[in-house]
């Protein structure tokens, strides 16, 4: 699997003009400890979501005493 995934980050490299790098040999659950990853995806859907309906993310970040940067 590795090669094929050294195939998608180069495509994704070229299309995102940044760097990116997959790597399907680490398991999974050493990254996903905790569920952590899956609560910062949730963190980052839910500052888009706000940001589609107009809402200032670091705003709506406000709101929960969090700081955004940018």
């Amino acid at each position: 699997m590795q090669p094929v995934a050294a195939l998608i980050a180069e495509e994704a490299s070229n299309k995102l003009s940044a760097e990116v790098d997959l790597d399907v040999m680490r398991p999974l659950q050493a990254f996903d400890a905790g569920g952590r990853a899956r609560a910062m995806n949730s963190v980052i859907q839910s500052l888009v979501m706000a940001k589609e309906a107009g809402i200032d993310p670091a705003a709506a970040a406000r709101l929960v005493d969090w700081s955004v940067d940018g």
